[in-house]
C-alpha cells in the first residue's frame, strides 16, 4: 500500500504565528520549501503560510498571522497517496500537513505532503 507517511516530507521548519514574514520568507527560500506549518506554542496547529501566501505584498515585518491560511487541510500519514491526491484536486491546493493523533497530547504535526510528492510517488522518482 502507497501511503502518506511513505511520500511525506518529515523534516520540518515551521513558524509560529508571531513570526515575522521576513524571516520566514528567508527560511522558505534557503531551504527550498513552498510552505510550512504555523504552530503555537502549545505544539498545536494553527495555520500554514506557502511561498503563494507570501507573494502579495506583506512588509518584512508584518506577523506571519496575517499572510497565513487558518482553514489547514490536514490528513493522517496511514492514509493512501490517492486519498492525499484527491484532496488536494478537490480543493486545489498543493499541500497538505500530516498530523498523527496517537500520541496522548493529541495531534501533532509529523509531516507535509506535497502535489510534487505524490508525483514523484507516481513517477517512481525517490528523492
Amino acid at each position: 500500500m502507497r501511503t502518506v507517511e511513505r511520500v511525506m516530507s518529515t523534516t520540518l521548519i515551521s513558524a509560529g504565528p508571531n513570526d515575522l514574514v521576513g524571516p520566514v520568507r528567508d527560511a522558505m527560500l534557503d531551504s527550498g520549501v513552498h510552505c510550512l506549518p504555523v504552530i503555537d506554542d502549545s505544539g498545536g496547529l494553527v495555520g500554514i503560510v506557502s511561498a503563494w501566501d507570501l507573494v502579495e505584498e506583506y512588509s518584512p515585518d508584518e506577523g506571519i498571522a496575517n499572510a497565513m491560511t487558518t482553514n489547514v487541510l490536514t490528513i493522517g500519514p496511514s492514509a493512501l497517496v490517492e486519498e492525499a491526491a484527491a484532496m488536494m484536486c478537490d480543493n486545489f491546493v498543493h499541500h497538505l500537513v500530516v498530523l498523527d493523533g496517537n500520541d496522548r497530547e493529541g495531534e501533532r504535526v509529523v509531516g507535509v505532503v506535497s502535489s510534487f510528492d505524490l508525483l514523484g510517488e507516481l513517477a517512481g522518482v525517490t528523492p
